[in-house]
């Protein structure tokens, strides 16, 4: 964040720290939140770049179109072999998607 916007909350006596802090993820837990976001975006970039919608996307892998907008709005709700699995269904291949790490 602007460490100009961080100044008056800090100046009313807020704590201004990161979400991984106050939840008290480890690293461990911070690495699978970072997995599934990364992977949540490369899913929603490939689908927008093969202009799938969501409908389609979701026909394609036996699933809901709610559950893809959950998965790319909410990675934390995906699991991440779905994520995983769409993104094969999207045509990544195993070596693009270990890149994402």
């Amino acid at each position: 964040m602007n460490t100009q916007k961080l100044k008056k909350p800090k100046a009313a006596g807020y704590t201004v720290t990161h979400a991984d802090e106050w939840l008290g993820l480890d690293a461990e837990e911070k690495a699978l939140v970072a997995m599934r976001i990364s992977l949540a975006k490369e899913v929603e970039n490939l689908r927008k770049k093969r202009d799938i919608t969501q409908t389609e996307l979701a026909e394609r892998l036996g699933t809901k179109q709610s559950g893809i907008a959950r998965m790319e709005r909410n990675p934390g709700s995906a699991t991440i072999d779905s994520l995983v699995k769409a993104l094969l269904e999207l045509g990544s291949t195993p070596k693009k998607i270990a890149a994402l790490f």
